[in-house]
């Protein structure tokens, strides 16, 4: 009897450490397997910086203005501008601040009776500049929206028709506020749509017939295609 029970002993501990050692076995096994392949590429992250820097670009869109005069009421003009648009940036996380500057030229006209005359006025905005500073802030990091402020100048056809009339011109200089949009297609291009309101000083203009007193003002819409150095 004890020869049967010890025999039971010794065969619960040889299968006791039979188990013992094959699940040692597997578990090296499934150590030295390594991490599941990954399925994806962890995506690429987006420059902190992305506004940073030199740009330039080009700018199209359309324009309003309103011609105060000295002798009748306001002319209205309207038409299109485009041209050449730079600047830089410099960026600290969310914040970006820069200066920038436009060159345009621009086909802004209207037409205005002088009150109680003959004599027609025919503004023509031909050639608009301006020098500003902006600030903006990333609302996600490819998403800048920022306001704009500066000085600005205009080269103006003024010619009036009729007794009297002749042909005209003025250099008008003044301020522009404006704000926009930019948004990032990748680290070096970008598109951005902003309006600016422009106010001109005032300028005499010399007439055979006297002297006419212009006081314009314009507002534009514009959306450009930037690239970033």
């Amino acid at each position: 009897m004890r020869t049967r029970f010890d025999q039971a002993v010794t065969l619960a501990v040889v299968l006791a450490a039979s188990a013992a050692a094959s699940t040692s076995v597997l578990g090296a096994d499934v150590y030295d397997a390594g991490p599941p392949p990954l399925l994806y590429e962890t995506p690429l992250s987006v420059s902190p910086d992305l506004f940073a820097g030199w740009w330039i670009g080009g700018t199209l869109g359309g324009a309003t203005a309103n011609f105060d005069f000295s002798q009748g009421a306001a002319i209205d003009a309207s038409g299109v501008l485009g041209g050449v648009t730079g600047g830089w940036n410099w960026q600290n996380g969310p914040i970006v601040l820069g200066f920038e500057g436009d060159v345009l030229a621009a086909g802004i006209s209207g037409s205005e009776h002088f009150s109680g005359t003959a004599n027609v006025a025919n503004p023509d905005i031909n050639t608009m500049a301006d020098l500003r500073l902006r600030a903006g802030v990333t609302v996600v990091p490819q998403v800048l929206l920022f306001v704009t402020a500066g000085g600005a100048w205009a080269d103006i056809d003024l010619p009036v028709s009729g007794p009297g009339g002749g042909s005209g011109s003025g250099s008008f200089f003044g301020w522009s506020l404006g704000g926009g949009a930019e948004v990032a297609f990748n680290p070096n291009w970008s598109a951005r749509f902003d309006y600016q309101f422009t106010d001109f000083d005032s300028d005499t203009v010399s007439y055979p017939d006297g002297d006419v007193k212009y006081d314009p003002d314009v507002n534009t819409y514009r959306g450009s295609l930037i690239y970033r150095f």
